[in-house]
């Protein structure tokens, strides 16, 4: 009969996995700069949420008064139109973005054109542009057609994110075979059908991820909103958060509870549309 310790050596070695790791300084030291990079991220959002119910909130962490009178404050009608105003801005900024980013990725990444790696080259060097250094031409062009809107903000917000939109769904793109289309063509299939039948379904992870990177990069933004749209009725969440400070006091409590809020729509978008990171990455969903 044989013992344990006979048995052991019969075992392959990829299946003895129960010996205990041994802790290295390096690894204790990576393990410490995690945890403090967890806390430090976490604080904010601790501070947050408890100032959000503090009757007495400052801006130090401490133990709440509990209170829901800033989540009053902050779903009055003028408030809750400033977020309705950030989800119109953001909307059609996503929609703008992400559709024209599609089309401009696919060019670029299926069709023969000419110049395509001065083009790329393009694009990624915009990708890193911060749009903020062109804000008084934008104004000034802006002013003179009239646009300074909701609709016409939103439009430039989209057309802001479409570099990296691009560059990121052209990877995305770039992935999928070839040989797809050449079955597509044989089937006499057109342009449009092999874009919208082929393309289109595999590439819907990349375009959840540049869409949600473009609600995202609409939905915080400030300074587009604060200088292009006129009206005080019309403006987004960020403007109207940046109103809560006054100038001689800041309502902490109402700014933790609006912030909160305003925080739902890209938590529940990004929620909503993780189920795209994992599909879509089989070429079994290929349409035929």
């Amino acid at each position: 009969m044989q013992t344990s310790t006979e048995l052991s050596y019969n075992l392959p070695m990829d299946l003895k996995i129960n010996e205990p790791r041994t802790l290295t300084g390096g690894r204790v030291i990576s393990n410490l700069t995690a945890a403090l990079l967890a806390i430090f991220f976490a604080l904010p959002m601790v501070w947050m949420v408890l100032a959000s119910v503090d009757s007495e909130a400052t801006n130090q962490l401490n133990l709440p008064h509990l209170t829901a009178a800033h989540y009053w404050v902050a779903v009055q009608s003028e408030n809750l139109s400033a977020l309705g105003n950030s989800l119109i801005i953001s909307t059609v900024a996503t929609v703008v973005g992400t559709m024209a980013a599609f089309l401009a990725a696919y060019v670029l990444s299926k069709q023969h054109i000419p110049f395509k790696n001065p083009l790329l080259l393009t694009v990624l060097f915009l990708s890193g542009v911060p749009i903020s250094i062109l804000i008084v031409p934008i104004y000034k062009m802006f002013a003179a057609l009239g646009w300074l809107s909701i609709i016409p903000t939103g439009i430039l917000l989209g057309v802001t994110a479409l570099p990296f939109q691009i560059y990121q769904l052209k990877n995305f793109i770039d992935a999928i075979p070839v040989e797809l289309e050449e079955a597509a063509v044989l089937e006499q299939a057109s342009s449009f059908q092999i874009l919208w039948k082929v393309i289109f379904p595999l590439a819907k992870p990349g375009l959840a991820s540049a869409a949600i990177f473009g609600f995202v990069n609409a939905w915080g933004n400030f300074l587009m909103p604060v200088v292009l749209i006129n009206r005080l009725a019309d403006q987004p969440a960020p403007v109207r958060l940046f109103g809560f400070m006054g100038s001689n006091s800041i309502n902490y409590g109402v700014i933790a509870a609006y912030s909160i809020i305003y925080s739902l729509p890209v938590i529940v978008l990004f929620f909503g549309m993780s189920r795209q990171f994992k599909a879509g990455f089989s070429l079994g969903g290929a349409v035929k």
